[in-house]
């Protein structure tokens, strides 16, 4: 994904020795520039972390009661019957 740098989107960071060295072997075995290497490792991370905190998990116990719901609704209470009909008075619907 290709995408234009602002010059006011640039980033300037301090880093340890370790890590310095770190990311210089692994950009070396990719053969990436620095900026390149980070940019590509920032947004790696942070897809990660957006994914892991939007997706849903369940368990074994979990799924089978989602679906269980969906192979056997519950009945319509008497307040939600009320709903889908003065629902239906002011869109006019059958």
């Amino acid at each position: 994904m290709a995408q234009n740098a602002h010059k006011d989107d640039t980033l300037k960071i301090r880093v340890d020795r370790p890590t310095f060295e770190l990311m210089e072997t692994a950009r070396n075995y990719l053969h990436l520039d620095k900026s390149k290497f980070i940019r590509e490792s920032i947004r790696e991370k942070a897809e990660a972390v957006i994914a892991d905190h939007t997706r849903t998990r369940f368990t074994a116990e979990d799924w089978e009661g989602f679906f269980a719901a969906f192979d056997e609704p519950a009945k319509p209470t008497e307040r939600m019957v009320n709903a889908v009909r003065k629902y239906r008075d002011i869109v006019g619907g059958s």
